[in-house]
């Protein structure tokens, strides 16, 4: 058996929704379904409006449109997160401001409040962890600066008394395969704000005066989903409950199975669910040795992600004060996290693991 880093879960349930809407005579395109899907999403995380966009860097990008957010401005970036978050600042024109991150892997506090002439800040529970976003939240209202919360890989998140995807003037939810209930692509944007709401709809849907018709306000685009995607988006979105308990339970499992004196399996909060199940390993040459045996037995690894200020092509926003994530996230290594895995699975590569020395 191969134990996939991370594998999407798609059950008979999922299957026969799916076969429901090609039967139902849908035009697969947008309508209804993803409606239904908006609206299931805005309410679970209580936001005003919901929009469905075809993926998670679409949906940061629009959110920088409709902030305002472009040429001559400037907008601070976790130095650990996916290349995605830097990469919707740098095709909306703006000028990305790298930040270090605390311990738990997410913009520091600290580091932020000394960097001056931000526009515009885009916050990310990374991996799942919220650590100090309700403080920045604070400190972005104080400081008159749009806060974008790219909620990625925070579906079922809390920041204790906030669900992720609560945050700030902006925030977005990705739902790839790899992410806690998916679609296969997607992504979803949030706001109380009425006329971003708005703007979004109308640049999302080529801008037409009325549905069906030709007849233009202004320029626009197509950033649509379809249909047949969101009826799959509702299926997994009706199982969340058991996808964040079912982590959570693998999470103890390996948590309470892991012995290895090499190893650290980093903590989370009760309110937070991992995304992915990470290990702190010291010896970088332990962590080789690690990823090849687990290799041999079929047990697939991931390292997290680098540095963004170590990419070659974003080596130009790097600056001195990014020293913690430079140097963290090489001893980092996420472990097997698909939630299809069961008891006996995290048993077994957790025996694995503690018979590598």
């Amino acid at each position: 058996m191969k134990y996939s880093q991370v594998a999407p879960n798609i059950d008979s349930y999922d299957i026969r929704n799916v076969s429901k809407y090609l039967k139902s005579g849908g035009w697969i395109t947008e309508h209804k379904v993803t409606q239904d899907l908006e609206d299931s999403i805005k309410n679970l995380v209580n936001r005003k409006y919901c929009l469905a966009v075809p993926n998670g860097t679409i949906a940061i990008y629009l959110s920088l449109l409709a902030a305002g957010i472009g040429k001559g401005m400037q907008v601070a970036v976790p130095n650990l997160t996916m290349v995605a978050t830097i990469n919707a600042v740098l095709w909306s024109g703006a000028k990305p401001v790298l930040i270090d991150v605390d311990s738990n892997f997410c913009m520091s506090l600290e580091k932020l409040s000394k960097v001056k002439n931000i526009d515009a800040l885009i916050y990310v529970p990374l991996n799942g962890r919220t650590s100090n976003g309700i403080e920045i939240m604070n400190w972005c209202k104080k400081n008159k600066i749009i806060l974008i919360e790219d909620s990625a890989h925070a579906l079922g998140s809390n920041y204790q008394n906030l669900k992720c995807g609560s945050l700030g003037e902006l925030s977005i939810f990705s739902f790839t395969p790899h992410k806690i209930i998916t679609m296969g692509q997607g992504g979803m944007i949030l706001t109380n704000n009425k006329k971003y709401y708005e703007y979004l709809l109308d640049l999302k849907t080529f801008n037409r005066q009325k549905d069906k018709n030709d007849w233009h306000k202004g320029y626009g685009l197509n950033f649509k989903i379809t249909d047949l995607q969101a009826s799959l988006g509702l299926s997994q979105l009706n199982k969340l409950e058991y996808f964040i308990n079912n982590k959570k339970k693998n999470y103890n499992n390996y948590k309470l199975k892991i012995k290895n004196e090499n190893i650290q399996v980093l903590n989370f909060n009760d309110y937070e669910v991992p995304w992915f199940f990470d290990i702190r390993v010291e010896n970088l040459k332990y962590k080789e040795i690690l990823i090849q045996e687990l290799k041999k037995k079929d047990i697939e690894t991931r390292d997290f992600y680098p540095a963004l200020s170590l990419q070659k092509y974003l080596n130009k926003y790097r600056n001195n004060n990014l020293n913690y994530s430079e140097s963290i996230f090489s001893q980092l290594l996420w472990l097997p996290s698909s939630n299809a895995l069961k008891s006996k699975d995290i048993n077994y590569i957790s025996s694995v693991i503690n018979s590598i020395v």
